[in-house]
Formats: C-alpha cells, structure tokens, sequence
C-alpha cells in the first residue's frame, strides 16, 4: 500500500508539472513570437511556412522605430499613463472610502454604487462620436488633458468597486482606536487606511496603468499628432499597401517593458497581506 501511494504521489506530481509547463509554453508562445519576430532579418518576419527560430539576430527594426518622432510618442504614453492611474487611483481610493463608511445613508450608497456601475455598462464606441465633439468644442482636442480626463473618467469605477472590498474588509478596531487618537477622518483615510491597503492600491494601480497605456480607440479619435500615443502610433504600420511586421513587433515589444517594469516595483504590496503590519503594534 505504502509503495502504491508513493508512486501515485510521484505520478500525481509528475502530471502537474506537466500541465503546469504545457500552461507556461502556451502563455510564453505569443511574447516570444512578438520578441523573435521583432529580431528577424529582412522578409523573414513575414515567410509561409513561419521561422520559429530567426535565421541571426538583428536589431533594425528597434532602430527604425526609435528614430525621428516615435521617441516623442513614446514620451507622450508615459505622461498620459503615468498621470492617469495617479489620479485614478487616489481619487478612486477616495470615494471608495467614503462608500465604505457609514456617515452616508445606506440608500444613497447603493444608488451611488449602482450609478458608478451603470457607467461600466455601456461599451466605449457608444459614446466616442459624441464624447469628441464635446472634447473638441472644449478646445481640448489632441491634447495630454483630453486623454487623462477620458482615461480617468473610464478607470474611476473600475477602481472604486475593487477597493471598495479592500475598505470594507479593514477591521474597525484599527480605525477606533484612531479615533481614539484625536485622528480625523483624512487623518485616518492618509495614516491609517492607505498604508494597510497598499496591496490593493497595487493592484488598482497596475490595472489602471495597464488600460491607459493600452487604450487605442479614444486615442486615435481625439490625437492627431501632438499627443498621440504608442498603440496609435502601431496602428500605422498596417495599410493597404504594406503590414510591416517587424517594426510593429519591435514597438510591441518595447511596450511590454514599462508594464513589466511597474509591475515588478509594485509586486512587493501584492505579496503582502491585506492588514499587515496592524498587528504588530
């Protein structure tokens, strides 16, 4: 019996790491294509039957798309995401702290949640045609406000409902025992609350910024030039006439970096446990 259960736990164990590998091999596959493709040489990003593996490494389409005004776009991508998910996620953490209070009427908490809700409802295309005409009659029209408005706007409830399970699981002692402090209510929601909800300001943040950073439909109707971002900018290498894979892949490999990049800065809130540190006194 004891030997029959060993070698069923070895089995058991060798089958998960099987799947587990086959999951990490299916996930990986598309990152690698867009890197390996990116590096190709010549034609042979765009061959039938495809080159899994590039015949040498060159590196001619990174220059080709790090030159002239594509730096600028870049720049203009990291202020409008960077800016976005500040503000989204402060603001966001804000009201949902508020709604996970009391002070207000439980009906006008659950109208304002069903509200904020609604407005997720609906998709983006609904509401483009109009939301640019409104844009462009505000003399907003291919400008960093315009971007950061709409990105906010659209990330607010997404935020709001996400920390608004972080708020309500806090345990209240925390909080009276601020209260018994003499600590107001900012007091409480800058001192006490946002450093034990740290975790799920990672994530709130990190969604936030993946969204902005990614947005192409409200980006390429209210940008032309000056504050156009990166993904309108990959849009242009696919025309009628040509479909520049390598440079597109180059510029989509590029853009995996600063996600990459904030997630690991943020990836020591998401390992941490919700209330940590409120216990140790």
């Amino acid at each position: 019996m004891t030997t029959n259960y060993r070698l069923q736990k070895q089995i058991s164990t060798v089958l998960l790491y099987v799947v587990i590998f086959i999951v990490l091999v299916i996930i990986a596959f598309p990152v690698y294509w867009l890197i390996s493709t990116s590096l190709k040489p010549g034609l042979e990003s765009s061959t039938y039957p495809p080159t899994y593996i590039p015949s040498r490494l060159v590196f001619d389409n990174y220059v080709a798309v790090l030159k002239s005004e594509n730096v600028k776009f870049l720049k203009n991508s990291l202020i409008v995401a960077v800016a976005s998910t500040f503000l989204t996620t402060i603001m966001g953490a804000m009201a949902a702290y508020a709604l996970s209070k009391t002070y207000i009427a439980f009906w006008i908490r659950r109208a304002l949640m069903l509200w904020i809700l609604v407005t997720r409802i609906f998709p983006p295309i609904t509401t483009a045609i109009p939301y640019y005409v409104i844009i462009k009659n505000l003399g907003l029209a291919d400008t960093y406000a315009a971007l950061i408005i709409t990105y906010v706007s659209y990330g607010l409830p997404f935020v709001i409902w996400l920390m608004l399970g972080f708020f309500q699981d806090l345990p209240a002692d925390i909080e009276k025992a601020a209260i018994v402090d003499g600590c107001s209510m900012w007091q409480r929601f800058r001192q006490v609350v946002l450093p034990l909800t740290l975790p799920g300001l990672a994530v709130t943040a990190i969604f936030a910024f993946i969204f902005a950073w990614n947005e192409f439909l409200y980006a390429s109707i209210l940008t032309s030039f000056t504050a156009k971002t990166l993904p309108v900018v990959i849009s242009t290498f696919i025309s009628d006439q040509y479909l520049r894979w390598g440079e597109m892949s180059a510029m989509g490999s590029m853009m995996i970096i600063p996600v990459m990049i904030f997630a690991l800065a943020a990836q020591k809130y998401l390992v941490r446990g919700l209330t940590f540190g409120a216990v140790k006194g």
